[in-house]
């Protein structure tokens, strides 16, 4: 039955590709910046053809080389959605026997980015100008974010190395270079992850939520539940709706995430959240109304980001940017948001000292202040500008206490502000009702139901 109706599915898909794409998004570059600190995209789980599970499971060719088609719908998704740096997790077998300057996959016109004489990673050239980084990783049972060279040994020792999960692996792969990640977290052991005290996990995971094994084993929820949504937005005889959408249907925050970070943070594992992208082109092959596949690197890269706030555009910076929990989780399908501020403040005597996102906030004698001021959807994020229904905001202030309990601790539509907050970690989140993206919805009425829509990192409160 599955079979058949992927089959009647593709017919339908055929007949109808002939959608426009959706424009890319703009460049971080345009928010301006923060206290200096500077706004990248960053995606922190993506595959490349090395991995043995991307492009439909034959990235690698029979003469060894990469799959240029596939290769090239990453590179377009990097360069119309203006992605600044992607760091790629491939499998451990091909990732492990392949030298990173391989893995770099440098084309005529980039550059090769190198740490004195090692190859760290590819600054990639776009026909508009942008120059987005691609930095060579790894996801075994870690995600090895911006590798700086392969560890010592020989190829069974790497291989070993590359698919454990314990402190030594966590070791050698911070000692050449790597932010070492925990992906997938809706399917760790919390015991374990406690012991290993990661000080990166993901929050979020779209490929998890897309994959029917996924999501019935770990997340609970039923396979194949979304193929009715599917069906109305890549069918689409009347050509009126977005195939891009159809991620919409998908992207559902599940609990054992937040728990699960929570947790950690209540028993003083300093941990950043991430999104985890984990785009492979290995689901959905079928080609949508706009004449793409469903899960084109294209649109998953349009639909959920990391902007990390960086003191610095070079890729050092940025991983430490990461590992400070300086990092914003956006679903930019919903809207490319202007920029979020959220940040603490000695009063009185310690006033304009200001701690960012990620920090410890220890107030001492002083008064102290959370604050945060929310952000508008872009102007020019498609539909915005089409219409008189516009987007619907408001934010909630978060506290998670010792026990790893989390409550509300204040909410509105406009800046908030939290004076002497009591001992804990506060994080910011930001709901949308999307109702600029009626238009594009084949249910127009989910414009009005609210959508979480940002999730910053923590900053806390020690007292």
């Amino acid at each position: 039955m599955r079979v058949f109706g992927l089959m009647v599915l593709g017919v339908l898909l055929q007949a109808c590709a002939d959608r426009p794409v959706s424009p890319g998004l703009i460049r971080t570059s345009e928010l301006g910046t923060l206290r200096g600190l500077i706004p990248v995209r960053a995606i922190t789980h993506f595959h490349t053809p090395y991995s043995f599970d991307a492009c439909d499971g034959e990235g690698i060719l029979a003469d060894g080389s990469p799959d240029s088609k596939c290769w090239d719908h990453a590179r377009r998704a990097f360069c119309e959605n203006h992605i600044n740096y992607i760091f790629a997790t491939d499998h451990v077998d091909r990732m492990a026997e392949t030298s990173l300057q391989d893995l770099a996959l440098v084309r005529t016109g980039d550059t090769l980015l190198t740490l004195g004489a090692d190859p760290v990673g590819n600054r990639m050239v776009c026909p508009d100008g942008f120059t987005p980084v691609l930095l060579p990783g790894l996801e075994g049972k870690w995600l090895a974010l911006g590798m700086q060279n392969h560890i010592p040994g020989d190829l069974a020792t790497r291989q070993a190395t590359y698919g454990a999960e314990d402190a030594a692996s966590k070791t050698a792969l911070e000692s050449v270079g790597a932010v070492v990640a925990v992906p997938h977290t809706e399917s760790r052991d919390f015991g374990n992850l406690l012991a290993l005290a990661p000080s990166v996990i993901e929050i979020y995971n779209l490929h998890a939520n897309l994959d029917p094994k996924i999501r019935k084993k770990y997340l609970g929820r039923p396979p194949f539940d979304k193929l009715g949504a599917l069906l109305n937005y890549l069918a689409d005889p009347y050509k009126e709706l977005n195939p891009d959408y159809m991620l919409l249907d998908f992207i559902e925050f599940n609990p054992v995430y937040f728990q699960t970070w929570n947790r950690l943070l209540a028993a003083g594992v300093q941990v950043t959240g991430l999104g985890g992208l984990d785009s492979h082109e290995n689901i959905f092959s079928q080609k949508a109304a706009d004449g793409e596949r469903l899960d084109h690197h294209r649109r998953m890269t349009r639909f959920i980001n990391n902007w990390v706030l960086s003191s610095a555009d070079d890729f050092t910076s940025v991983k430490q940017a990461i590992v400070g929990g300086r990092v914003y989780f956006v679903v930019e399908g919903l809207g490319t948001p202007t920029l979020p501020d959220f940040h603490a403040t000695w009063l009185n005597g310690g006033a304009g000292t200001v701690v960012e996102m990620g920090g410890t906030l220890t107030p001492g004698a002083f008064s102290s202040e959370l604050s945060f001021t929310p952000p508008s959807v872009h102007g020019s994020f498609p539909g915005m500008s089409d219409g008189d229904e516009k987007p619907e905001i408001r934010s909630e202030l978060i506290r998670v206490d010792a026990t790893g309990n989390e409550t509300v601790v204040g909410r509105g539509g406009a800046s908030l502000s939290f004076t002497d907050p009591p001992a804990g970690h506060y994080r910011i989140q930001v709901w949308i009702r999307p109702r600029h993206l009626k238009e594009f919805l084949f249910d127009e009425d989910r414009g009005d139901e609210e959508f979480l829509w940002i999730i910053s990192n923590p900053i806390r409160v020690v007292r």
